[in-house]
């Protein structure tokens, strides 16, 4: 096989071309290929699959002599460029996702490389060539269909944990919250296994870039088997509960959004700035991003209250808050609490009346709130925001086996009615084969949910 039909081999598998046929496989993509594996490299990651293998299977696949492969693979996993596993004098090798995970780990090593005394010039030709590569994939991928068909599909990609202080702040919602709405109750659980990232690695990919926009570096964190694997590669620090708690209330003063995955115990919960973050980027440039990854909460005014200051459109990561005519708010609210709209007035106006036909308040677009809460803290003093439970919401997967398993079923418009006893039993089976939980904390089920 020629080195450019290799690399374009191994770009198709990174976007899963077998399922995915009209997905675009852009020329920049090879370039960051190329970038990251050598020749040699590249051939021996096309071998590897998505589960873990020993070395002696991938070298079988490229029928080369173990010796040889063994070091090529153990080169790769120390630069984060494939999953390499150790366990009692066994090694198991996988391919990981080029998106987030290869990218977050270049960016989370070239902060310690750069600490280290490593000029960063790798990391920096890395960030400018991925983002080369996101720009033209985004571009390609917003106006088609298939954008609009993962924006229908049943389970959203990612989650949102609603700041927990605008919770507490929203009438009703600490008795409705359950454990996996606040990330307070994520730390609960996840007792030792919490670690601390040292830099946000959108943020860090932009400072590379020049265009770093000078936010908090030290709010993203991960628990379970990646925070031991940070801890272990000198990428993060483990934390106390009281010092992850204190990071996330400075996230949320600096008006960061807390971000997941799509299942009950998440391994990850960053805390993204739409300025750097590649998805919030991305989920802005949709029109109804709310579709695509959402808190079990939404937004809700009370004209009656609201200033119209403003304050909560502005800090909005999703624009989904605009000011309009006090009118038009108040009906908008009225339809909210499901009460008649207000009453015309007279047309003679007093004067006090007229300053008030100017007064504008705040009105939600709700096919873009995400239900981040960051609005709600921007409104502590009339407090004329608050959360409530959406209506229609999709519970997270039980965990990331499950997720990735609908997920294939609700592409495929197809349903399967096994699928959680499948997963729970396979995720169990991989819990006992680690004593640190693969699939984050453990967290009670959604099975009985009704919204």
């Amino acid at each position: 096989m020629q080195p450019d039909d290799t690399y374009r081999t191994l770009a198709e598998k990174f976007l899963h071309t077998t399922k995915y046929p009209e997905i675009l496989v852009p020329d920049s993509l090879l370039k960051v290929l190329r970038h990251m594996y050598t020749e040699e490299e590249a051939a021996v990651v096309l071998q590897m699959r998505d589960g873990l293998q020993p070395a002696g299977a991938i070298a079988r696949k490229l029928r080369r002599p173990v010796a040889e492969v063994k070091p090529l693979l153990e080169s790769l996993a120390r630069r984060v460029l494939i999953l390499g596993l150790g366990s009692k004098g066994i090694s198991l090798y996988g391919r990981l996702p080029i998106y987030p995970i290869v990218y977050d780990a270049q960016m989370l090593l070239s902060d310690k490389k750069m600490r280290e005394g490593d000029s960063g010039a790798w990391f920096k030709e890395f960030a400018r060539l991925f983002n080369d590569f996101l720009e033209e994939f985004y571009l390609w991928l917003a106006p088609r269909e298939v954008a609009s068909k993962y924006q229908v599909v049943g389970l959203p990609f990612g989650r949102i944990i609603a700041v927990e202080q605008a919770v507490e702040a929203s009438p009703g919602l600490g008795i409705l919250a359950f454990p996996s709405d606040r990330y307070s109750e994520l730390v609960e659980r996840a007792k030792k296994s919490l670690c601390l990232v040292n830099v946000c690695a959108c943020r860090q990919g932009m400072a590379l870039l020049g265009k770093g926009c000078g936010r908090l570096q030290n709010t993203c964190s991960a628990m379970g088997l990646p925070a031991e694997g940070a801890i272990k590669a000198g990428m993060g620090r483990r934390v106390s509960k009281e010092e992850f708690l204190e990071a996330k209330l400075q996230a949320t003063e600096a008006g960061l959004v807390h971000m997941t995955e799509n299942v009950l115990d998440p391994i990850l919960v960053c805390s993204c700035c739409t300025c750097c973050c590649e998805i919030l980027r991305i989920l802005n440039k949709f029109n109804s991003p709310g579709s695509l990854t959402q808190s079990r909460f939404e937004a809700v005014v009370d004209p009656h209250r609201c200033t119209g200051c403003g304050a909560c459109a502005k800090m909005c990561p999703m624009a989904a808050i605009a000011l309009v005519e006090d009118r038009v708010a108040a009906t908008q609210g009225a339809a909210l609490r499901q009460e008649p709209a207000p009453k015309k007035r007279s047309k003679k106006k007093t004067t006090a009346g007229k300053r008030a036909a100017g007064r504008k308040k705040a009105s939600i677009n709700y096919s873009r709130c995400i239900g981040c809460g960051v609005c709600v803290t921007q409104c502590d003093k009339s407090r004329a925001i608050t959360l409530r439970e959406r209506k229609i919401y999709q519970p997270p997967a039980d965990n990331m086996v499950e997720f990735w398993m609908r997920r294939h079923f609700e592409l495929k418009e197809r349903q399967d009615h096994l699928l959680p006893r499948l997963s729970l039993g396979v995720t169990r089976f991989l819990s006992q084969l680690n004593p640190v939980h693969v699939t984050g904390p453990r967290a009670p089920s959604f099975r009985n949910y009704k919204p």
